[in-house]
């Protein structure tokens, strides 16, 4: 019986290396799409893991990425769609975003994500698989006033996105969802005696961050563990938005 294929953009970042670990625990295929390649020396020795360098908001790299998955593999079973960051001259609001910016802003964090789904249907779609999944990963910046106006509209546009699709994927037996993010240091980031993340961690609810192992194992649980969820916008930010 052939492996689930799961592929991943973002992959390479500091939440997408948990993400990427933990789907070839499982012993999934995975193939990251990312402009940054992945160094950790496990993951790269991994007979299951496949890396393509390529420009997600560029269609044409998309196109020659499922050239070369249909030619190995003939098939996907899950999308992860992470790629994303917001631009440095957003974070002064409307008076200090460019014109640029809000174009490169909507392109990463938005079209890119229905790029990929557009041109990846077909690898799913003809997948026998009765558990076939899109996963894409959004923001709080999209339920609540974070700052960012480029980002936090793009973010907004992947919920109102991953709606409009839910009942035509599930026609086709994919279940589409968008998991919502708040603040998750990487794993090599400090937390104690920083300014940016102890603002953040007072509007925390749980008091401690979510952690890229948090996302990794709910991305899992999503996919594999827990199948009634569907058309849904998932919150994974130790109540970091109420």
């Amino acid at each position: 019986m052939m492996k689930n294929i799961t592929v991943i953009t973002g992959g390479s970042g500091g939440i997408g290396i948990s993400v990427v670990r933990r789907f070839l625990e499982k012993d999934d295929i995975v193939i990251v799409l990312d402009m940054n390649e992945i160094k950790d020396e496990k993951i790269i020795s991994n007979k299951n893991f496949y890396f393509m360098k390529i420009d997600v908001t560029n269609p044409s790299d998309i196109e020659n990425a499922k050239k070369y998955i249909e030619k190995e593999f003939n098939k996907i079973d899950n999308i992860i769609s992470m790629a994303g960051v917001n631009m440095k001259s957003e974070i002064g609001g409307m008076e200090t975003v460019t014109i640029e910016d809000i174009d490169k802003s909507i392109k990463l964090n938005l079209n890119s994500h229905i790029y990929l789904v557009k041109i990846l249907l077909d690898l799913l779609k003809n997948n026998e698989n009765n558990n076939k999944t899109i996963t894409i990963i959004s923001s709080i910046n999209a339920i609540t006033d974070y700052g960012l106006p480029a980002y936090s509209a793009a973010k907004s546009g992947l919920y109102g996105f991953m709606k409009s699709i839910a009942r035509q994927m599930g026609n086709l037996g994919i279940r589409v969802n968008t998991l919502v993010l708040g603040s998750v240091p990487h794993n090599d980031e400090i937390i104690e005696n920083n300014e940016y993340f102890e603002n953040k961690l007072i509007k925390l609810a749980g008091k401690e961050f979510v952690r890229p192992v948090d996302v990794a194992d709910t991305l899992y649980a999503l996919i594999y563990n827990i199948k009634g969820i569907v058309g849904q916008n998932i919150i994974l930010d130790r109540g970091q938005s109420i």
